[in-house]
């Protein structure tokens, strides 16, 4: 599994942290898009790559396959443009969604319709599009948001090929479906952060020197 240390913002509407790097502690700030203070974002850096399969599974509370049917929306809960979408959900591999669910993403379009407030690498889903989606429930709000950046990975269809991917229903194909059970079977435990080191015992009081030597 490929470690690699990378700082993500969470939006507000996100809603989401990760509590633990996998083989280091997690670091919290809050801070909004700018670098200015703020109580609705969250600056996060962590030693998770969610490039792994294994670790994407694990942060996410719901991980399934469904096609984006509408564009429901943007707002601005305090950190920045979050745009909203219809998926139908077809195909759940960890969680409980089920029928068509709105699914909110970090980013959108100013009023001249460049993007904005999108992560490094990212880029907004595309009505009409099937994905796998990596999401965390916001109660809040009541939609899915999608981890970012590897929260969403273009699939046209469960059944495409996947190269390399262990054979998980035995049918003699490897495919998209066997690379998520694959992962869900594997995800990888992101809720326990190392034990901070025991803290340094200070005397009550400075010592008294002892004399010197006559």
């Amino acid at each position: 599994m490929t470690l690699k240390r990378k700082t993500v913002l969470i939006a507000a509407g996100a809603a989401f942290v990760v509590t633990a790097g996998v083989a280091g502690t997690a670091a919290y700030q809050h801070a909004s898009e700018r670098g200015e203070a703020s109580s609705t974002g969250l600056e996060l850096t962590y030693d998770a790559d969610f490039s792994d399969d294994a670790n994407l599974a694990g942060e996410a509370e719901d991980l399934f396959y469904g096609k984006v049917t509408a564009l429901k929306g943007q707002k601005d809960l305090g950190i920045g443009a979050e745009t909203q979408y219809a998926v139908q959900v077809q195909r759940v591999f960890k969680g409980d969604v089920t029928g068509t669910v709105v699914v909110n993403q970090q980013g959108g379009k100013d009023a001249d319709g460049n993007l904005v407030d999108l992560p490094d690498g990212d880029a907004l889903i595309q009505v009409g599009n099937r994905y796998l989606f990596a999401t965390k429930y916001n109660a809040d709000q009541r939609f899915n948001t999608l981890i970012p950046v590897y929260g969403d990975v273009p699939i046209p269809n469960t059944e495409a090929g996947a190269p390399g991917v262990p054979d998980a229903d035995g049918d003699g194909q490897s495919t998209m479906s066997d690379r998520w059970v694959a992962a869900v079977k594997d995800q990888s435990d992101l809720s326990t952060a190392p034990p901070a080191d025991d803290p340094t015992e200070e005397p009550a009081d400075d010592p008294t020197p002892e004399a010197s030597p006559s």
